[in-house]
């Protein structure tokens, strides 16, 4: 296995349209990257770049720590499933599967053999290891193709939307034992998905991408929890993340349905800006008529009319309509003109417990805490507050001493060197600072920074009982 990188790529095409813009990518050796995006994001131009079957305008491929731009695609020995998932027609699927790995001639033919019988075991072919791809259905077809990338001893495996052909009740069970099968083996894997919540469950990194550009790379709880920006706000998440508009008075928040009082490190986040952004997630949200919503902190409540209701089984999405400004509509739109994605509705969608007695055309009240709203500037797109972001306390005055300067800390070594064996006082770096920048600590340290040593007075001799006055010693 090896590292991949991607630095600075770059694609532009000849009508001048950009498709790739500087992104820049690491997977470490043994790793797996999941690339997530909707259509058009160029996920699939990417994972040709990195096999060799296309070029960049600008930026380099680096396997192994070596940029390889011009290595072909055969020596760059990465194994890639294409989305279109094409077989040899006339080999079945055992030859089908095994072809890669014996064209190499690097692994011997029992092992391929072997290898073979298992992967086909695990993604459900042995029944049909006989038949010929026009016999097979698509999903059959893809899980073959899957099944002859990683049976190949390779460098790295990129999979470009390797489980999308699959049956809902066996996509996850393929998803599971492929990625499974890669970790077990240590292999460094990149999977392209437009599924966000398959690229959660694919890899230990996630690279959210759109319009050929990055826009966040991170673990999934990273992406869930602190998204860079609106884009990846709404298209990361099942359901997707509520984004509504707000207007700020003085210190409250004025949603369409609710208002918020702002803390103060909201209130700074927030700044001298008149309208954001705010962001609750579905899934943080309560009917306030049960027992669980009276255990939030810093409740808001939302009331509405229930205008749909889908059913779930645990739970249930309940979506209430609301009213928009027209002129910060105009805002929204502009910012989904620039992502060419839909973030933005006129409704709410809560995610209640299945108790809930919400219904079509009730009145319902929910509640969210405040710790759970997000905010994004209406400009820029980007993320001002996320829950969990608590400003770092300053430091103490008395604890400045491990950033002392050396100077500071030979003040202190040589004052405490002078003190009388009887005194205990600690002399710290903050003192001798606070003596020097404060009036008030100058006239009581006074003697620590201006310190000169008294004249010694004169010593006597030591005298004991057992020693007789001087005036009754005899003369000499």
């Amino acid at each position: 296995m090896t590292d991949i990188e991607l630095r600075n790529i770059t694609l532009d095409l000849a009508d001048g349209s950009r498709v790739l813009d500087d992104v820049s990518l690491e997977v470490p050796d043994g790793t797996n990257l999941a690339i997530c995006g909707p259509g058009r994001a160029g996920k699939t131009t990417l994972l040709r770049i990195l096999a060799g079957l296309a070029d960049a305008t600008e930026g380099d491929v680096l396997l192994g720590g070596v940029v390889s731009n011009r290595v072909s695609p055969r020596d760059r020995n990465l194994s890639m499933v294409f989305s279109d998932f094409l077989l040899h027609p006339h080999l079945d699927t055992y030859d089908n599967m095994a072809f890669a790995a014996l064209l190499r001639r690097i692994q011997p033919e029992d092992e391929i053999d072997a290898l073979v019988e298992e992967v086909a075991d695990l993604l459900a072919l042995t029944p049909v290891l006989d038949e010929r791809p026009a016999k097979l259905d698509d999903a059959q077809r893809q899980r073959a193709a899957v099944g002859r990338s990683i049976v190949r001893d390779a460098d790295g495996y990129l999979f470009d939307e390797p489980f999308a052909a699959q049956e809902p009740r066996l996509r996850g069970h393929v998803r599971s034992v492929t990625v499974q099968w890669q970790a077990d083996l240590e292999r460094t894997s990149i999977f392209a998905t437009a599924h966000p919540e398959e690229a959660v469950t694919l890899a230990d990194q996630v690279a959210v991408l759109n319009l050929g550009w990055v826009h966040q790379v991170g673990s999934p709880r990273e992406i869930y929890d602190k998204p860079a920006d609106l884009f990846v706000a709404g298209f990361m998440g099942s359901p997707a993340m509520n984004l509504v508009p707000a207007t700020i008075e003085g210190s409250t928040l004025r949603l369409p349905f609710a208002e918020v009082r702002m803390d103060a490190d909201m209130a700074e986040k927030v700044g001298d800006r008149t309208v954001v952004v705010v962001g609750i997630r579905p899934e943080h949200c309560f009917d306030s008529s049960k027992s669980e919503s009276h255990q939030l902190a810093h409740p808001v409540h939302i009331e509405g009319r229930v205008d749909d209701a889908e059913w779930g089984g645990k739970t249930q999405a309940v979506y209430l309509g609301y009213e928009i400004d027209p002129d910060i509509e105009d805002q929204l739109t502009a910012i989904e003109d620039d992502f060419e994605f839909d973030l933005f509705h006129n409704f709410f969608v809560a995610q209640l417990s299945s108790d809930s007695e919400a219904e079509i055309g009730s009145t319902v009240r929910i509640s969210v805490s405040a710790e759970q709203l997000h905010l994004f500037d209406l400009e820029t797109a980007e993320r001002l507050r996320a829950p969990g972001e608590i400003p770092e306390p300053e430091p103490e005055p008395d604890t400045e001493i491990e950033t002392a300067s050396d100077s500071e800390a030979d003040d202190v070594a040589e004052l405490a060197a002078d003190q009388a064996p009887g005194d205990t006082t600690v002399l710290t770096a903050a003192d001798i600072a606070a003596a020097e920048d404060d009036p008030e600590a100058t006239a009581t340290y006074d003697w620590m920074v201006d310190w000169e040593p008294e004249p010694e007075a004169p010593k006597e001799a030591p005298k004991f009982d057992w020693m007789p006055d001087k005036d009754d010693q005899p003369d000499s």
